[in-house]
């Protein structure tokens, strides 16, 4: 396995020319007549084959890569992480090459920023794949200060665009719940050690009494610290669409008048209790509409990034991209 590894490591020091500047280095592809050399797009391709490893490596086995992702077209999962990785380094560089239209730059504590994470991440990852991705820390620092200014860029193209979002969409309740866990303790390392039946039985009947004593008190709140609870203080919209919090628990709320107390709702974390406080919540109100208001934004950089990819010339050297070739998986390197 060492033997294979040296010889995968040699192998990437020629493709990237990690000794050479980027005039000497060979074009995977070109944006708008901006080269993409083999060396980035070697990088980019080995740091999301190791994410995507870490996610699916367990579950697909050895031969991940060479698993067919879609039998229409008869791509395999090597084919659908390059399509990716090819499709997030042309929004950077066409992200980049729209910076001085929108008057974006990267200032002396941005710089200063992202050098030192550049260290960091030279120091977060084992040498060999570090080599195998072809990154030295000044590689690092120039992939992240595009990846930074592509942000700065994104933000900037939308900073003016204000959506229309009407009151209905914004208007938010106030709801205050509890939720009486039944599927264990955590100790101080996150390890989980799960309840007895009897246990189960108990905080079915805790959620019980804390309901009761909700309604009699007219709070949810009380009761809930009243048992030694921490109640969540909230809001809701009129769909669970973006929410977040626990559905279930959601659509029993939404049938309750103000101030009434729902019945323990039953959920795979265990029982929920909650209470209508309000028929408007002004704090929720104005959080959602900001949400929104960033989603919208969000789907407008989208339509923009969209076009710029459209519009572009890309232009594409099959012969230098297949050098990166993913077939083993990392683990064969360390």
């Amino acid at each position: 396995m060492r033997k294979r590894a040296a010889l995968l490591l040699a192998a990437c020091m020629l493709l990237c020319g990690c000794r050479g500047g980027a005039q000497d280095e060979p074009a995977a592809f070109t944006v708008n007549g901006e080269a993409v050399s083999l060396r980035e797009w070697n990088f980019y391709v080995r740091m999301n084959q190791m994410q995507w490893e870490k996610e699916g490596l367990e579950r697909y086995g050895d031969d991940m890569w060479s698993r067919v992702a879609d039998e229409e077209q008869g791509t395999t999962m090597a084919d659908r992480l390059k399509e990716e990785v090819m499709d997030t380094v042309c929004r950077i560089h066409l992200a980049n090459q729209h910076a001085e239209e929108y008057n974006v730059s990267l200032d002396d504590g941005k710089k200063q920023e992202i050098a030192e994470r550049a260290e960091s991440f030279m120091g977060a990852y084992h040498k060999a794949l570090l080599d195998f991705a072809g990154a030295d820390e000044e590689f690092v620092r120039e992939r992240l200060s595009e990846r930074e200014l592509s942000l700065l860029v994104a933000q900037a193209a939308v900073a003016d665009y204000e959506p229309e979002i009407s009151e209905e969409e914004a208007h938010r309740e106030g709801i205050c719940y509890v939720l009486i866990s039944t599927t264990g303790t955590k100790d101080a390392e996150g390890n989980r050690t799960p309840f007895s039946e009897e246990e189960i039985e108990q905080r079915a009947r805790l959620a019980e009494e804390v309901c009761a004593a909700a309604r009699e008190t007219g709070s949810l709140k009380e009761a809930a610290e009243t048992a030694g609870l921490t109640p969540i203080e909230g809001s809701m919209g009129s769909s669970n669409e973006g929410d977040g919090h626990e559905p279930r628990m959601l659509d029993a709320a939404r049938l309750l008048e103000v101030g009434q107390v729902s019945d323990p709702v039953w959920t795979e974390e265990g029982w929920f209790v909650v209470q209508h406080t309000s028929d408007y919540d002004e704090e929720g109100t104005a959080y959602w509409r900001e949400r929104l208001t960033e989603l919208a934004r969000e789907e407008e950089y989208e339509r923009i990034s969209r076009e710029w990819r459209e519009t572009a010339e890309i232009t594409e050297n099959p012969e230098i991209m297949d050098q990166v070739d993913v077939k083993i998986v990392l683990k064969e390197l360390l």
